[in-house]
């Protein structure tokens, strides 16, 4: 007799239906009510190890459970399992990931930023030293991953435009896949950039918007005193056509339902609603730099709340819905030893936070990877499975731990620690189960409506 697994979730729905969802697996599943009935008779024999033969309709079920890893074998240790692809991909040097701040100067000044007024740019040195690294590792590798960062990475285009070009030809050379991304403010992200990008094989941007214009001008004003919104709003226009763009919105306090509705009816505006993934960022202090801003910003367990309230909005003003509860093997890139923020000094970090902090650098891109430098090992040694609330946890598959930078600067409470998932991953099933109906829903009257 198999056994259910220790990482389901049923919650009755709307009209006598059920959720179903393996956090293993990240599969969903809609039972209706005869079906969550056979689930509940099998799920007493399986329980109860009951030794009777099984109805047609509990054997088909059952099939159908195993193949969604809502149940296993008996003898089968999910723990372990995840145990063994959380290390696997700790360990894993066949990929290579790479945050690249080609400089920490940036056009705005955003009262929040934890990079303070930082300047510099990468020195032809320092980028001879990141190529040379990467050269170093590209016979052995199956991948290179480059997401751009900042500051605005868009005010070292040349430099990007340079270690892009050699990462390339690398790629070439070696036979591995190079792919990249950008995190970028969004006003230099011009049609012209656009296409350059493109032609560097950069197929992402995140581009923040924090909230509607009257609020955005006021948080994210550019350092000539002039205000943003509009240009920025203009050049995602240009950029769906050509790259997946999604947009982050770092929620405080100060924001409310009102305010993302605000939001909201200025992409539809601007048509980006159907064309865009939004996201909502929980602000934090991450930083003493930024630790005015502590009493503004949300706990998860409140954040999660709202998160969930304005991804209900977006759903019900037709945007898509990114936000998915999947299964991942690492929390981040601190977890991984293939895994450098590599700032335009050639400093490395583990956390996009601590870039250009030279207090939490952890070596330097010239140098040989120091695997036991104290700031590698303050991030990287934190184990979920050694952690008995993380173990028993039921959305451990998920989280692996969730930040281990929260961590290792907070008291170690779930209220301060834990992913909002721990919170709200039912109301956000229910988000999720609506939003691929709907989807379901415009493919099925696609047909119909070019007949």
């Amino acid at each position: 007799m198999p056994k259910l697994s220790r990482y389901n979730h049923f919650h009755a729905w709307r009209d006598g239906y059920y959720l179903a969802f393996n956090a293993r697996s990240g599969a969903v599943a809609l039972l209706d009510s005869s079906n969550y009935s056979t689930y509940e008779r099998l799920a007493g024999k399986i329980q109860t190890h009951a030794t009777g033969p099984l109805t047609p309709e509990e054997e088909e079920l059952l099939k159908q459970l195993r193949y969604g890893l809502f149940a296993c074998d008996d003898d089968f240790s999910e723990l372990d399992w995840l145990k063994f692809e959380h290390n696997r991909a700790r360990f894993n040097e066949s990929t290579l990931s790479l945050v690249i701040a080609p400089t920490m100067a940036c056009n705005m000044a955003c009262p929040y930023c934890y990079e303070g007024s930082k300047q510099g740019r990468m020195s032809g040195e320092t980028m001879q030293a990141v190529i040379d690294f990467v050269k170093q590792r590209a016979g052995s590798l199956n991948g290179l991953n480059v997401d751009w960062f900042g500051g605005e990475p868009l005010l070292a285009m040349d430099i990007v435009e340079r270690l892009s070009r050699s990462f390339i030809d690398l790629s070439e050379t070696h036979k591995f896949e190079y792919t990249s991304t950008i995190v970028s403010n969004g006003y230099l992200l011009t049609p012209e950039i656009i296409d350059r990008l493109v032609a560097l094989k950069c197929r992402a941007a995140q581009v923040t918007l924090d909230g509607p214009s009257r609020m955005h001008n006021r948080k994210r004003l550019l350092k000539n005193g002039k205000t943003s919104f509009d240009a920025i709003i203009r050049n995602l226009q240009s950029a769906v056509e050509k790259m997946n763009i999604s947009i982050r919105v770092n929620v405080d306090k100060s924001f409310s339902v009102e305010v993302i509705q605000e939001l909201v009816d200025e992409l539809k505006q601007a048509d980006l609603h159907k064309k865009v993934w939004v996201n909502f960022g929980m602000l934090e202090a991450a930083t003493s730099v930024c630790s005015n801003i502590a009493e503004d910003c949300y706990g998860t367990a409140d954040f999660s709340n709202v998160e969930t309230e304005y991804f209900a909005l977006l759903l019900k003003e037709g945007f898509r819905i990114q936000k998915l509860p999947a299964p991942t093997s690492v929390f981040c890139m601190a977890q991984q030893v293939g895994c450098f923020l590599i700032d335009p000094d050639g400093d490395l970090y583990r956390c996009f936070n601590h870039a250009g902090d030279k207090t939490k650098s952890a070596g330097h891109i010239s140098a040989e990877i120091d695997f036991h430098h104290p700031e590698f090992n303050r991030l990287f040694r934190f184990d979920p499975f050694e952690d008995s609330d993380c173990r028993d946890c039921t959305i451990l598959p998920i989280c692996m731990g969730s930040c281990p930078a929260r961590r290792a600067g907070r008291n170690g409470t779930p209220e301060t620690t834990c992913d909002t998932w721990k919170y709200n991953l039912e109301p956000m099933l229910e988000i999720i189960a609506l939003a691929r109906q709907q989807a379901a829903s415009a493919a099925a009257a696609a047909p119909q409506e070019k007949s």
